[in-house]
């Protein structure tokens, strides 16, 4: 049966060019990616039937397709719409279970479904508002073009603990704030594990404490356009409160652009026990403040793609923190590390008792190609010492390049405390 139903989609998607349409749009959820049929060339499945590339790197799950159609999909949805002092709701009859209340520009929804996905989607502006959305089941949150600033909480707070699929469309532009001194944890806060794709654009500053924060895990998917984080009085992104080996706390990259800006702490944190995996996109990280970091990971770091490129200007700041093990087995990652005693890479080993993870403090380099110029001198408060790669424990290296350029005589490249162990690849300090 399961290879009957791939068949049947394999030879529906080979016979669009015989229909007069010039595209196909395949529809995962309430998202969709729209396909030139005149440049989809072959289609095949991955070896145990649960994956198909459709053209050239259009890889789908096959459990995730939910139609592959001529016309463009139109979704029934709850259409929350700003016009600076106040705002309009209206829900489609095929949703039961949705109530709402709006006070000005503050809107709060409400719903009681147990069964069904509904899409909800916000648009225009206000610098006087403010979205909340209460359930129990997961959901979809289309950024159809809004600006909100609140004055007394969170911009967005999504209240469900659920997967929460954040849609940005082609060609939108969304921004978000929230107000100073509050109780809120972010400007768009989910309780949840918020996905993001779509090639819009999301402008988020925290102004009392993260900018973006998710309760459980953090996904940008490879459709993500771009993501700038204009500024935090604490974390930038901030991901976690897992538990001990749970792969619901992470922080996970595959697509987009990512900046961020002006973060009081980390610019992107994985805390509690928590994972990065970073598989494609660009992060663009600057670290400005005094003992910040660009990357913060909790437990174990896992890079296989994509670029991360990261400037340390704070004393005693670092590019990329991993409090366990980091391995990096693909893309590329360029610092410039400029403060007095700050790192580019370091790789922590923790004994307190009052540390999330012990042990740890391993690199392992199996690929990615890293470019660490250092130019930081040593902090004078306790002479900690500027260096490009520290760890704590051990340093091992079997491919890629790494270069480190010390351009500061009390500056240092490369520091191990436990083995070094080059075995492949090159290392250039």
């Amino acid at each position: 049966m399961r290879r009957a139903i791939l068949s049947i989609i394999a030879l529906a998607v080979s016979c669009m060019a015989v229909y007069s349409q010039n595209k196909v749009y395949v529809c995962e959820g309430f998202d969709y990616d729209v396909l030139e049929i005149a440049s989809l060339g072959d289609i095949t499945f991955s070896a145990d039937e649960t994956e198909i590339n459709i053209g050239e790197g259009n890889i789908y799950k096959v459990a995730d397709i939910d139609s592959i159609t001529f016309s463009e999909p139109q979704f029934p949805k709850v259409r929350i719409v700003y016009n600076e002092t106040s705002a309009t709701v209206s829900v489609p009859a095929s949703y039961k279970g949705v109530t709402y209340s709006i006070n000005g520009a503050d809107v709060v929804i409400n719903s009681t479904t147990l069964t069904d996905e509904y899409m909800y989607s916000i648009e225009g502006s206000s610098k006087n508002g403010s979205f909340t959305l209460n359930g129990n089941y997961k959901l979809t949150l289309e950024l159809a073009g809004i600006n909100l600033k609140s004055e007394k909480g969170a911009a967005v707070d999504i209240e469900c603990g659920k997967r929460i699929a954040v849609i940005m469309p082609e060609g939108t532009v969304n921004t978000f704030e929230d107000c100073a001194n509050g109780i809120q944890k972010a400007a768009f806060y989910t309780s949840g594990h918020p996905e993001f794709k779509g090639g819009g654009t999301i402008n988020v500053k925290g102004n009392t404490k993260h900018a973006i924060g998710a309760k459980e895990y953090l996904q940008f998917k490879s459709s993500t356009g771009y993501v700038n984080i204009l500024g935090a009085v604490s974390d930038g992104i901030h991901c976690g409160k897992g538990k001990q080996n749970d792969d619901n706390s992470h922080f996970q990259i595959n697509g987009g652009v990512i900046t961020v800006n002006n973060a009081g702490s980390d610019c992107i944190d994985a805390d509690d026990y928590g994972c990065m995996i970073i598989k494609g996109g660009v992060l663009n990280l600057n670290v400005s403040t005094t003992d910040g970091t660009g990357l913060k990971c909790d437990s174990i770091l896992r890079m296989t793609g994509g670029e991360i490129n990261i400037n340390v200007t704070g004393d005693l700041s670092e590019g990329i923190r991993v409090c366990h093990t980091g391995y990096f087995d693909g893309g590329k990652i360029t610092a410039t590390v400029g403060g007095n005693g700050s790192k580019g890479i370091k790789a922590k080993k923790c004994s307190k008792a009052t540390d999330t993870v012990l042990n740890g403090g391993n690199l392992c380099f199996g690929g990615t190609d890293a470019n660490i110029t250092v130019s930081g001198g040593t902090y004078t408060a306790d002479q900690t010492k500027c260096m490009g790669i520290r760890a704590d424990q051990d340093f091992t290296q079997t491919a890629g390049t790494i270069t480190l350029d010390v351009t500061n005589s009390a500056a240092k490249g490369l520091d191990v405390k436990g083995q070094k162990n080059l075995i492949g690849g090159t290392l250039k300090e």
